[in-house]
Order: C-alpha cells, then structure tokens, then sequence
C-alpha cells in the first residue's frame, strides 16, 4: 500500500483569502472511492482551452440559483496529493457571500492537458455533466487571480505522476 505525502505547503491557494479544505484520505482506496465521477474536460474559449469540470445537471442549477444576479467571487483551492507514482489534486471551489462549495478530487496523471490548460489560460469552467445541457451558453467561468499557482501545481504534477495510462488508474 502506497503512503500518500499530504504537504500542507503543497495546498495552492488560488485566491487571496482561503481556508484549506477539510479533506483527508490514506489510502487508495479512499482516493478512488472518492474520485469526481461526471469527469472533467476542456472546452473552447477565446480561441484556447479552458478546463471545465463537470458536474450533475442538478449541481449546476443549484450553483447558478446561488450566484445569479450577483456580483460573486470563488475562492480556489488545489490540494496535491502525490506518492511519487500516483498524483491526486482536490480542486475546491468556493462562491464567497453563499453556501455553495464543491469539492472534486480528480486523478492528475490522465489528466496532464487539463492541469496544462488550467497554467496556460488561468481560467477554470464549470458545466452539466450531460450532454444535452454541454454548449457555450451552459458554461459557468471562474477567472483565476494568481495563474502562477495554478503553474506550480502543473510543475508538481509533471514531477510526480510517473504512472499515466491511457485507460485509468492500474492497482499496484
């Protein structure tokens, strides 16, 4: 069983004022029965890439009853957990002035081009998991104010995820 090194300095605050989130996991098992299962793609923005997570159509409405009209900000978070094999980021994110707060822990050595994308634009998207909600029109973009720590997750992530696989995570 692989021990996951947890540092609480690899916790990169992507905004001004944040609180670390509060989750802990220890094995593998835990990291794979807690990985963000609608998934996570890119999508196309200004002529680039943006990373977009996915989340249940029901999510999105609930995200978007509690920002619409206002003036919102989003605190986020990268939470890096690494073995030197096998990389795992928590991506929290939390809308200040509301009660609304995901957490989506995503499996980084399939998921390089993403973390690439997330350096290069500073920009993260939210949007429903199915299709028949996906459109330009249905995506919810967060701008990032300190893009070089989502650069310094990239670089962690580069150095320490030794085991891609095209297919998934492999036990072992």
């Amino acid at each position: 069983m692989a021990v996951y090194r947890h540092n609480k300095a690899l916790i990169l605050c992507l905004q001004r004022y944040c609180a670390v989130p509060k989750r802990n996991f220890s094995t593998l098992d835990e990291f794979k029965a807690n990985l963000h299962k609608e998934g996570a793609t890119l999508v196309e923005f200004s002529g680039g890439k943006v990373p977009c997570i996915l989340v249940s159509p029901k999510k999105y409405e609930e995200m978007l009853g509690k920002v619409y009209g206002r003036r919102v900000s989003a605190d986020t978070l990268l939470d890096i957990f690494y073995d030197g094999r096998d990389v795992f980021v928590d991506v929290n994110i939390k809308f200040r002035d509301t009660d609304f707060e995901g957490n989506f822990l995503l499996y980084a050595n399939d998921m390089l081009e993403w973390f690439e994308a997330l350096a290069e634009s500073g920009m993260m998207a939210m949007g429903p998991s199915e299709t028949t909600y996906t459109n330009s029109q249905n995506i919810f973009m967060i701008q990032l104010p300190k893009k070089d720590a989502a650069e310094k997750a990239l670089e962690i992530i580069k150095t320490n995820a030794k085991n891609r696989v095209v297919r998934g995570m492999q036990d072992g």
